[in-house]
């Protein structure tokens, strides 16, 4: 009878770790496709087959559609920047104003903290620098 019992935690327990394993893989490649249909460039895509799917377009409303579109992503993608810049400003004064609460015994892990940080960057939006 101990067998049997032991059998079958054995097997709840293997579905109990299936299943954590599966959520945690499943959210990861969900926070991936998420990621990416977030760039320009895939709503420049999405929105292009949208409209040749829906609006049934000729080569050359398609080729004129395209040209309009991607100077709408190049205009994002500046906004993109100018925020991350913004972000840049907010976060380093408020760590300014953080570091005026601390003790000396605290600033040099607040100074680990602050190079771990590193600086907002375009990779981590996954936006490339715009086209000059």
């Amino acid at each position: 009878m101990k067998a049997k019992w032991k059998i079958v935690a054995s097997l709840i327990a293997l579905v109990l770790v299936s299943m954590l394993v599966g959520g945690f893989l499943g959210a990861k490649y969900a926070e991936g496709v998420i990621r990416k249909r977030h760039t320009p460039e895939a709503w420049n895509r999405t929105a292009m087959r949208a409209l040749q799917h829906r609006l049934k377009l000729t080569p050359e409303q398609n080729a004129k559609m395209q040209h309009i579109l991607e100077g709408g992503v190049e205009e994002m993608k500046g906004i993109r920047l100018e925020t991350i810049a913004k972000t840049d400003v907010v976060v380093e004064r408020l760590l300014t104003e953080l570091e005026k609460e601390i003790t000396p015994e605290q600033r040099a892990e607040f100074e680990k903290l602050r190079k771990q940080r590193g600086s907002t960057t375009l990779d981590m939006l996954k936006v490339e620098p715009r086209k000059k």
